[in-house]
């Protein structure tokens, strides 16, 4: 049963758990509390709270007495900066400074060393975007140079890094073990029984080289030679699986493989949490918030991930390169109950690429028993023994499938039974992929308003880059787009998604996609200048001026004018909103 709220406070603490004495975990973040199964933060803390810990959460701390409102965590502090990294937050592509953020810049080491200085000796983990993609030496768009991983700014004990849900419960867990030993929860005590090198989905401190382990080019090394940089990137990128150690002046990094995709009833179990699904009303901004947020409270999340290998994108690195998926089953009883409880608008099947459901990778056929402490059961995982360039779109070993139709199927009988609701689909899909599925094209088109698709451009050049598909499959997406649009006696708005100012892109590139569009007769209003974000593969050229992937040199827009020129060009204005 939905208690409410989760804790924010100790008092709320000793309110909601009968025998309260401490949190197990205190969750620090550069978020509003917004108990929803969209933010990262809500969904790690509702499950361990379903699984018998005490959560208590502090959002976006001000003053250094903030952090002392939940009190001193049992086991550890888990920071994060919230769903974006907190330069990206606070600045735009012009490195303008953005209104109403109160994430701090630099969250991560803000936060853990205010955790530190009020909690003497406490444990302390990184976890979320930021922590994602910083924790290798990283290019930094503020700065303009390369920082060090965030584990060695920060101090912190660990980090977690993409799907968190395994990692933090088997830490907690052999951390739990560690204290009955009578090891108490200080790291340096209880790390030796840890057995942190078993845990996937983590990076932490080492004092020993293992052989067995690739080593990436060393902080040291990447500032002496920008080829180190590449290579660092080039190895991370095509070796997605792979553990690596990492040196850092005198330290070392061991950075275990990432976490193996969630499967169906391990994502079924968290989805179906009893989140309240609103904005906490103690939250700082809090109309400002709500509007953010928009309509995304009736929202059903169908997964997380994506293969599509865009270079600019950190969803891949974040949410993983494969799709995890719920049961067809988990999410119609999540739109049935909302159905239920009075409400009469399903906003989206949210899932960072909607026509992704279900598709996999043909490579992961080698199979390995783990246990999941999510669901408490074996659950069987593959692995990837092939080693393969991870150009996923148009690969023979890519399956693609129309497994969302049964589940829109579904929606369309429960709206009969529930008279006068609907569904509208938000989520954007690759316009590329939909070609090969053009059945659920029909039926997706069926539930939607605005069709989101981000071709990006339409140079061949900039495409190459961007590792996006060449410009035919856009013009042949329009074609059928308008033939389903005839077909179903519709106009649904068309909203493409176009990047300005990536490396390889020129004035000329853009002038060429302006014309493209008038030729389309396309509306275009949304233009991204193109933002270098840590650890993604376009950030690495924009640093380095040569493609990691590729090796090929490529040149890169970096004057502020220029970028403005681009992003104008498409627009035919002088432009200067929140994203320039």
């Amino acid at each position: 049963m939905n208690k409410g709220f989760l804790p924010t406070t100790w008092d709320e603490g000793k309110a909601y758990y009968p025998n309260f004495e401490a949190f197990d975990v205190v969750f620090i973040t550069g978020d509003p509390y917004y108990d929803h199964p969209l933010n990262g933060v809500s969904i790690i803390a509702r499950l361990l709270d379903a699984k018998g810990y005490k959560v208590g959460i502090i959002p976006q701390p001000l003053k250094d007495e903030d952090y002392n409102v939940c009190k001193r965590a049992k086991y550890f502090f888990c920071i994060s900066s919230g769903l974006l990294d907190s330069m990206l937050a606070n600045y735009t592509p012009m490195l303008r400074k953005r209104e109403h953020v109160l994430v701090p810049e630099r969250a991560l080491m803000v936060y853990t060393q205010k955790t530190k200085e009020a909690f003497k000796g406490c444990i302390t983990i990184l976890g979320g975007v930021e922590a994602t993609l910083r924790r290798f030496t990283h290019f930094d768009y503020k700065t303009n140079q390369l920082r060090r991983g965030i584990l060695n700014d920060t101090k912190a004990d660990i980090l977690i890094f993409g799907n968190g849900d395994r990692p933090i419960l088997n830490l907690l867990e052999r951390i739990k073990k560690a204290e009955k030993k009578e090891r108490g929860t200080d790291f340096e005590k209880v790390k030796d029984v840890l057995d942190l090198e078993t845990i996937d989905g983590i990076a932490f401190r080492i004092k020993k080289i293992n052989e067995k382990i690739r080593k990436l080019p060393s902080y040291e090394d990447c500032l002496k030679e920008k080829n180190n940089f590449t290579l660092l990137t080039r190895m991370h990128y095509l070796l997605p699986d792979a553990p690596f150690i990492e040196a850092c002046g005198l330290g070392l990094i061991r950075h275990n493989r990432s976490s193996h995709t969630l499967q169906e009833k391990e994502l079924d179990m968290i989805y179906e949490l009893p989140f309240t699904r609103k904005l906490h009303p103690n939250t700082k901004n809090r109309e400002f918030e709500k509007e953010m947020l928009g309509k995304l409270d009736n929202s059903v999340v169908i997964g997380r991930g994506c293969w599509g290998s865009c270079t600019f994108c950190v969803i891949p690195l974040v949410q993983g390169k494969e799709v995890a998926k719920r049961s067809k089953e988990s999410i119609l009883r999540e739109i049935e109950s909302l159905y239920k409880q009075g409400e009469k608008k399903i906003n989206d099947l949210t899932l960072p690429t909607l026509n992704m459901y279900g598709s996999y990778c043909a490579l992961y056929d080698t199979p390995e028993k783990i246990n999941s402490p999510i669901i408490n059961e074996e659950i069987t995982v593959y692995t990837k023994q092939k080693y393969c360039n991870q150009q996923c779109v148009g690969c023979k070993y890519r399956k693609i499938n129309e497994d969302l139709v049964p589940i829109l199927e579904g929606v369309e009988k429960l709206q009969i039974k529930y008279k006068n609701t609907r569904l509208e689909l938000r989520s954007a899909i690759r316009h590329d992929i939909i070609l090969d599925q053009k059945d659920m094209f029909r039926k997706i088109m069926k539930f939607i308003t605005r069709l989101k698709i981000a071709p990006e451009h339409i140079s061949p050049e900039v495409l190459k880059q961007m590792n996006k598909s060449d410009p035919e499959s856009f013009k042949k997406f329009l074609q059928l787009y308008r033939q389903v649009s005839e077909e179903q006696k519709s106009n649904k708005h068309l909203v493409p998604y176009f990047i300005a100012a990536h490396p390889g892109t020129t004035k000329e590139d853009m002038e060429n996609l302006k014309e493209f569009c008038k030729k389309e007769d396309l509306y275009v209003n949304l233009t991204q200048v193109f933002t270098p974000t840590p650890g993604t593969a376009s950030t690495s050229m924009y640093y380095t001026e040569e493609n990691p992937l590729t090796k090929e040199k490529v040149y890169v827009p970096r004057a502020f004018r220029e970028k403005k020129d681009q992003k104008n060009i498409l627009l035919e204005t002088e432009v200067y909103d929140s994203n320039g």
